[in-house]
């Protein structure tokens, strides 16, 4: 099954350079090795908040969760949009987690995630001075819910520890900027994007993934994303620079979920699986 799942993303990875080669003569090299970098990064970065999703509802993660993660990122590629939390779940399961827990935690991470990726979407807005004093409100806004949110425990039953929901949060916040700077190295790569437009950027790759996400139907959000970071920048960039930066932001991620998860199949392959906790 894994080998299978790594010979459907070499395919896909493939047809993705056959599709839209990237002008690798004209590009700048060191800023595109540094946003393949940065893109590891920011996966790690998002991977590593699941444990806390975990605590928000009173479970204690195991150790080998982000090798779960990594390999459960293989199954988005899969037809069906849900396949990676379906194998995260079954992973976190092997790990000695009740199935349960785990399906509940993936609920909070899609919810936090999510929340976080709309507000930092409004960095788009950030291009314009009446723009950015709209952004920060925005942001002040969900911040302040994310800080009352231990005040709404009516609301947020399941969660046992509404300060690892918070910080779960603020972390994802964090993680999707780390992603805006990869996407806007990955630019500033192929066209010198100026960093002065880092925000915008950020904010096109948080509002692109957010609608590749609602739309399960595409596997990892293929297509949608792309289409999404195609209408918001080809008016700067033109739009076949605009879809050479997207197919090439994919790559990118493909080659470190690639990366990702034959370490993490190689290291749970040697993990003997635990016995489910008995707690919920």
């Amino acid at each position: 099954m894994a080998v299978g799942l790594l010979g459907l993303l070499l395919v896909r990875l493939t047809q993705l350079w056959n599709e839209h080669p990237v002008p690798l003569g004209e590009a700048d090299w060191p800023l595109l090795v540094l946003a393949l970098a940065v893109s590891g990064a920011a996966m790690t970065a998002y991977g590593a908040v699941w444990p806390i999703t975990f605590r928000a509802l009173g479970g204690e993660p195991p150790r080998g969760l982000l090798a779960a993660f990594y390999a459960g990122q293989l199954a988005k590629y899969v037809p069906g949009g849900a396949w990676q939390y379906v194998g995260r779940a079954a992973l976190a399961a092997r790990l000695g987690l009740p199935l349960r827990l785990g399906v509940g935690s993936l609920v909070l991470e899609a919810a936090c995630s999510l929340a976080a990726a709309a507000l930092v979407a409004a960095f788009i807005l950030a291009t314009s001075p009446a723009g950015a004093a709209t952004a920060t409100a925005i942001a002040l806004l969900g911040l302040g819910a994310a800080l009352l949110a231990g005040r709404l425990r009516i609301l947020l039953r399941v969660v046992a520890d509404v300060g690892a929901l918070r910080s779960a949060f603020v972390r994802y916040m964090l993680a999707w900027v780390v992603f805006g700077a990869a996407f806007w190295l990955t630019a500033a790569g192929l066209y010198s994007v100026p960093v002065s437009q880092f925000p915008l950027y950020t904010g096109v790759f948080a509002a692109a993934w957010g609608a590749g996400f609602v739309v399960v139907f595409a596997p990892g959000g293929l297509g949608v994303r792309e289409a999404v970071i195609v209408a918001l920048l080809r008016g700067r960039l033109g739009e076949s620079e605009a879809i050479v930066l997207a197919a090439t932001s994919r790559i990118a991620f493909t080659l470190v979920d690639l990366a990702g998860g034959s370490v993490a199949i190689l290291a749970l392959r040697r993990r003997p699986a635990q016995r489910q906790q008995a707690r919920f």
